[in-house]
């Protein structure tokens, strides 16, 4: 799983394909809330906000 800003998405992606060899699904973090999560600040590879969750 990620948590990344719009620039990193492709990079994101393609980590998640490589380890788990098949794509991944895509949220937009302002369009989809858990219960038992809250969204990271931050960027997993930068320290912009995070866009996109990658599941």
């Amino acid at each position: 799983m990620y948590v990344v800003c719009t620039e990193h998405l492709p990079e994101a992606i393609d980590e998640f394909i490589e380890v788990y060899e098949q794509p991944p699904d895509l949220y937009e973090l302002d369009k989809v809330t858990f219960t038992e999560w809250t969204s990271p600040h931050t960027c997993d590879f930068c320290g912009h906000s995070p866009k996109y969750l990658v599941v």
